[in-house]
This record gives C-alpha cells, structure tokens and sequence, in this order.
C-alpha cells in the first residue's frame, strides 16, 4: 500500500481511509484523491487493513511533530495497550485539528478567560495561584500550527419539570441537562476526561497540571486515575465511575449538522447530586483531557487540555465579569458597569437590579429575560449571542457560594 501513495495530506488521507461507516464516527464519502497517474484509486480498506496504513503514516509523524522522535516504550511509565486486531489511532490523532463551523470557540467566545487562565488571574478558577500558592497553567487544544483551537460543545437545559427538546441525548433517570462534547481523541489514549469549569472548578482542590515543555508526547503523571474533583470525573479507565451518565459515540442531535471529518460526540447527562456545585449558570465548562503518559499528542501545551466546551446558561442566569465602572451621573444617580460576558469583553452600561455595588475583576450573575416563554436553555439560543441590555441586568445572586458577597 505504501508505494501507492506518496507523501498525502494527512489530514484528508485520515478522513478517505481510516474510517468504517459502521464505526459510527464521521466518514467521508467522497473518493481519495492521491493516486498515480494511470493508476486505479485504491479500494477503502477494512480493518484488517488498518495497521498497514498506519504503517504508511508513521514514517512521517516525526516531520509531523517537528523532528521529533518517539520515546521508546522502555521510558514509559503506563505504555499505552495495543491490539493487532484494531490498532490504535494515537500517533494520528491530533492532525485531525479542524471541523468546519464547530472548531472556533476558542478564538470567538472562550479567548479572554483563556488567557486569564494562562495568564493565572482567575481567582475563582481552579487553576489560580491565588488559590494554588504557584503558577499553574492550562491551555486548549493545539492545532498543527500550535494556535490554541476549541472544539463545540452543544447543551440543554430545560427549566424546572419541562421536557426536553431533544429526548433522544437524554438516557439517565433524573437527568437535568445533557452536553454534547466533540472529541476527536482515540479513547484507548485516554487515561482520565474531566469537567472543567471556569466558575464551579473549586479552589481549595490542589490539580498539579503538567506541561508541555514542548514535548510531542504526553508527560509521565505522578499520580494516574487521580482527580480532585471526584464529580467532574466522566470518565476514569480504571473503574469508569460514571458510565451511566456518558455516551461515546453518540448520535447526532435531530436535525443538527453533523461533524464533516473524523469526529464525534462525547455525550453527558448531568445528574444533580445533593453535594454538587455545577454547572454554575454562564461559566465555560470544558472537556479536559488528560492522556496516557508517552502518548503522541502533536504540540499541546499542558496536562490535562481543554479539547471541547461552550458557555452554559440557564433559561433565566447568566454570569459575566466586571470590567469598568461608570459612576453616576446627573442624569443617572447610579453606577453602571462594563462586563465580560460570552467572551465579549465591552457591553457598556449595563445596569444592576438594585442599589448593590460591584468591583472591578468580580464575577457576577445576569439575570436575563424573566419574562421569556422558552421552556429550555440551548447552545444556539440568541441570547446566547446577544446580551440585551433592557432586559438583562447584573444580580446580588451566588452559586454554591461564589458570587456576590455583601460587605
């Protein structure tokens, strides 16, 4: 196979040939393009036939990543398992760093509390060294150019004793909402997926995150299956303790576009336990990944990475960050505030619902539309987009106890 083909696009020769519609991941259908003159296209290979193709690609992973080679498996605290029936897709899998439509959350909602964690000034995120007494960083998903890239996440959030509009993601009794993460990561790489939220991620729980160093395989973990927080752990490879509210593999929402390449969705029921303190509503919640040590993982950053996430409202909250005061006027006897919200940083003037005061920098609730007749929260909603600053104001409300603190 290998004389067949001569250096292709890594990208589309994963998409024609290393997919099985009967995978129920995303298959082109389309035929494969790089072939020899003269020469018929090369039948789709099953996958008795996939090792041979990977033995194709792997001559070229250290050009890949950067002139780098693999260690060898003997400096490999867990050596990630291999089967000859099936291999596994982990030398390739981080090429596949693009998804029309579905992979710009990072630069266009998620960018400023991004950086605010890169940067380590989020006081009531996890990874603060205000609450971590050091500096600790997490980064998205990397891409093949090393520019940060975050993949969609889609949700519901139905009010109170409403249904769902899509009750087919729905699959565990009690379920109050459901999130659809795209993934594009082989699960045999994975040692750990968590939740990661940039409100609820509690402070006090010390994460060591690893780093990158500019490595192009994951870093050795001091402990392995370990994680703080114990509810945010969707999946754990040792145990799997909470196999019955996520779905790999999931089903494409009814009527919602499908992922074009070779991705898919990771599918999670929220279940509210009586001590749990997420999602709060207008955070980002992300899909943290965290891989195997010695895994091939192209240019990331740090250990775990954020792969996948959205912003999560309520019907009725939302939250943003104070970014300016405007003091009273003549005209106006009271203050009004510039806020952060949704990854837009200048919404100017909005008001807040009583005579309580805010700071700078402080993470405040929104209280939207009250009025609304929609019976659920989704992704696509508008007012997921648009902040309308007549019916939208800053509230005195707290989440789990973060929030507005009265002095």
């Amino acid at each position: 196979m290998a004389e067949d083909w001569q250096n292709p696009d890594v990208d589309d020769f994963i998409r024609s040939h290393l997919m099985e519609p009967d995978t129920g991941m995303a298959f082109d259908t389309k035929p494969a393009e790089h072939t020899k003159e003269g020469k018929s296209e090369p039948p789709r290979p099953g996958l008795n036939d996939l090792l041979d193709i990977l033995n194709t690609i792997l001559p070229h992973l250290a050009e890949l990543t950067g002139g780098s080679e693999p260690p060898p498996p003997s400096s490999w605290e867990t050596p990630p398992p291999v089967s000859k029936e099936l291999p596994s897709l982990g030398p390739t899998w981080w090429v596949m760093d693009t998804e029309p439509g579905m992979d710009d959350i990072a630069e266009e909602k998620a960018k400023t509390w991004l950086e605010k964690i890169k940067e380590g000034v989020v006081d009531s995120a996890l990874f603060s060294p205000k609450n971590m007494g050091k500096d600790l960083e997490i980064f998205p998903f990397q891409d093949r150019d090393g520019e940060d890239r975050l993949f969609l996440a889609r949700y519901e959030f139905p009010k109170y004793d409403e249904d769902f509009q899509f009750s087919d993601a729905v699959f565990t009794d009690g379920a109050v909402a459901f999130i659809d993460f795209i993934g594009g990561f082989p699960i045999d790489c994975v040692e750990m997926l968590v939740a990661i939220g940039s409100i609820s991620s509690i402070p006090d729980k010390v994460v060591t995150v690893y780093p990158g160093n500019d490595k192009p395989f994951a870093p050795p973990h001091k402990d392995l299956f370990k994680w703080p927080e114990e509810d945010k752990i969707l999946l754990n490879l040792t145990a799997l303790p909470t196999k019955d509210v996520a779905k790999f593999f999931a089903k494409n929402l009814s009527g919602e576009v499908k992922p074009e390449k070779a991705h898919w969705w990771f599918r999670v029921n929220i279940v509210v336990k009586a001590d749990q303190k997420w999602p709060a509503p207008g955070e980002f919640l992300g899909l943290g990944i965290l891989l195997f040590p010695g895994e091939p993982w192209g240019k990331q950053k740090s250990s775990p990475f954020i792969y996948s996430g959205n912003f999560f409202d309520s019907v009725y909250l939302s939250g943003g960050i104070i970014k300016e005061i405007q003091e009273p006027e003549d005209d106006r006897p009271y203050p009004t505030y510039t806020v952060a919200w949704h990854g837009k940083e200048d919404i100017k003037d909005v008001r807040s619902s009583d005579f309580a005061e805010y700071k700078v920098d402080e993470w405040v609730a929104i209280l939207k539309d009250v009025a609304t007749e929609k019976k659920s929260q989704l992704w696509k909603d508008d007012d997921m987009e648009i902040f309308d600053k007549e019916k939208f104001v800053i509230a005195p409300i707290t989440y789990y106890g973060i929030g507005y603190e009265e002095e």
